[in-house]
């Protein structure tokens, strides 16, 4: 599982939510984690579910006529974006997944309109999936994909969803206080094994981080350097 990280405001996802606390993503592949990022993270960590997850929704059309397959996949766009204002749990927005995400209301058909060399039409929009507790990965993404599959398609349009996955999770600054807390401990636990010692500690202005530990789990830390001089006293 490779950890891909961004910060983004909640205008972004879900959509339509006011200014609010940071939210943190990372991308899922799999059950897999990279131990490279696991042993780059501090001893100091907190465990969390995930919010939500992030996936591609793509449709696509052949339609020979280009007016006929503009308009399939602009009908396919209207009730995409209908379907998602009426179901709890889901939500849309624009941009590159993993890279840039824009609130549906502002994302127009013709932002997001694309047609091949070999006369392919298509658009891509990014679906946020709430999680459920206890509830799997593979039982998410099916959920994920009778969301789509129930849209009734226009013409020879066809729906797919992407291969990556983005879990994340909303309003991680609630979790700082206790993130500080934690490592406090650890100094006065250093500091007593180690006396007389000396623990230097920065990095706590530092905003909190997320990588994956699980399908749908997060690690969630604050980015910081503690250096211990035994000897050295208070």
């Amino acid at each position: 599982m490779r950890a891909m990280l961004l910060a983004f405001a909640l205008t972004m996802v879900p959509c339509g939510a006011a200014i609010a606390q940071d939210m943190e993503r990372v991308v899922v592949t799999a059950s897999r984690i990279d131990q490279d990022d696991l042993r780059s993270a501090p001893a100091i960590y907190r465990r969390i579910p995930a919010d939500f997850v992030l996936v591609s929704v793509s449709y696509q059309s052949a339609t020979r006529d280009p007016g006929e397959r503009k308009k399939e996949l602009e009908t396919m766009f209207i009730r995409l974006k209908e379907k998602a204002a009426k179901t709890d749990g889901f939500d849309l927005s624009g941009g590159t997944i993993g890279e840039s995400t824009a609130d549906i209301d502002t994302v127009l058909f013709s932002d997001i309109h694309q047609t091949d060399y070999n006369g392919t039409g298509r658009f891509t929009l990014t679906l946020s999936v709430d999680t459920k507790g206890g509830e799997p990965f593979d039982r998410l993404m099916k959920r994920a994909e009778d969301f789509v599959m129930t849209i009734k398609t226009a013409g020879r349009a066809e729906a797919y969803l992407g291969d990556d996955q983005f879990i994340g999770a909303r309003d991680v600054t609630k979790h700082r206080a206790d993130l500080v807390a934690d490592i406090a401990a650890e100094v006065r636990g250093l500091q007593a094994l180690l006396a007389p010692a000396r623990v230097t500690l920065t990095g706590l202005e530092n905003r909190i981080v997320t990588q994956p530990s699980g399908p749908l789990e997060l690690e969630m830390f604050i980015p910081y350097t503690l250096t211990v001089e035994s000897g050295a006293g208070e």
